[in-house]
């Protein structure tokens, strides 16, 4: 799978949303693109999975421009205004209702076991707003790769939440691992403390993006909330 995107520009009613934007992604990889905290970065996910149709540009899923399938084959996660879920629902009520658009049993006992196989049952009763922005980012991202025609993710923003970007980077690189590809939305100061080369919104030059190697059997995989910081990991090769 590649999912590329050439020049992309999208117009707000007074002014650019997004200028001309390049970026790129394929199976096993992970790409930050940046930009100013704002409506380019919904405007940018929403254009690469063919929710928005850009005004300037294209986007291709492997050579072909179908908006249809990249609606159904890439994903956006928690997308302010758009795909991120009322934080002041209960994860428990969160997941249902995910569950059941993947088409999945989404009944209370169903919904108890997928929190008990993502290690977290502690947080069924939590609002969602609540969560450690990792473990929010974790589980939006894991409930939309349930569904089974996705086979890329979008990470729309999560910075924008707080905490150590460390930990939603952590979560884009186990979904790369998985073979999935992979586009974080951040701001350039989290790409600047993650130390790692970053596509940028009104930039058609994007860097190569990090290759991520398949991830390890399930006995051997280390959980992400166990992981160490990325710096002190084994260099990515970009």
């Amino acid at each position: 799978m590649q999912l590329r995107a050439y020049a992309i520009s999208v117009r707000g009613p007074h002014a650019p949303m997004l200028d001309p934007t390049s970026v790129q992604v394929s199976d096993h990889q992970l790409v930050l693109l940046t930009g100013y905290p704002g409506p380019g970065h919904v405007a940018a996910a929403l254009g690469l999975s063919g929710r928005l149709r850009p005004d300037g540009g294209e986007v291709k899923l492997d050579g072909r421009s179908d908006a249809g399938v990249l609606r159904r084959t890439v994903a956006v996660v928690d997308a302010p205004g758009i795909t991120e879920p009322d934080d002041a629902l209960p994860v428990r009520l969160v997941v249902g209702e995910e569950l059941a658009i993947a088409g999945r049993k989404a009944g209370r006992k169903a919904v108890q076991d997928w929190l008990d196989e993502h290690d977290a049952a502690e947080h069924a009763d939590k609002r969602f707003e609540h969560l450690p922005v990792a473990t929010r980012t974790r589980l939006l991202a894991e409930l939309t790769v349930a569904r089974p025609e996705v086979r890329a993710v979008i990470l729309t923003m999560p910075d924008r939440l707080g905490g150590d970007p460390h930990g939603w980077y952590g979560v884009g690189r186990d979904l790369a691992s998985r073979g999935y590809g992979v586009i974080i939305t951040c701001a350039e100061t989290s790409a600047r403390l993650l130390g790692v080369p970053a596509a940028q919104m009104g930039s058609v030059e994007p860097p190569e993006p990090v290759q991520v190697e398949p991830a390890a059997p399930v006995e051997s995989a280390i959980p992400i909330e166990s992981a160490r910081p990325i710096e002190k990991e084994a260099e990515v090769e970009a």
